[in-house]
């Protein structure tokens, strides 16, 4: 019987991230968090980082003329 690799994870899974927050295990949560933001940012279209950043700088600027909703 041979063994296939491993797959490399691409996000945690949602009962490792609820375990780690119930143990008050914030470390091992956050970084759960970031590997899943990153694997979703490498997913993006090309300049969509940029265009995120750029909304989530400013507080007042209108995104494509809609007002900001609060």
């Amino acid at each position: 019987m041979t063994r296939r690799p491993a797959a490399p994870p691409t996000r945690p899974r949602s009962g490792a991230l609820a375990g780690a927050i119930a143990r008050d295990d914030w470390e091992r949560a956050s970084l759960m968090l970031l590997l899943a933001v990153a694997a979703a940012a490498r997913a993006l279209p090309p300049g969509t980082i940029d265009d995120l950043l750029a909304l989530l700088s400013s507080d007042d600027a209108p995104v494509d003329g809609a007002p900001h909703a609060r």
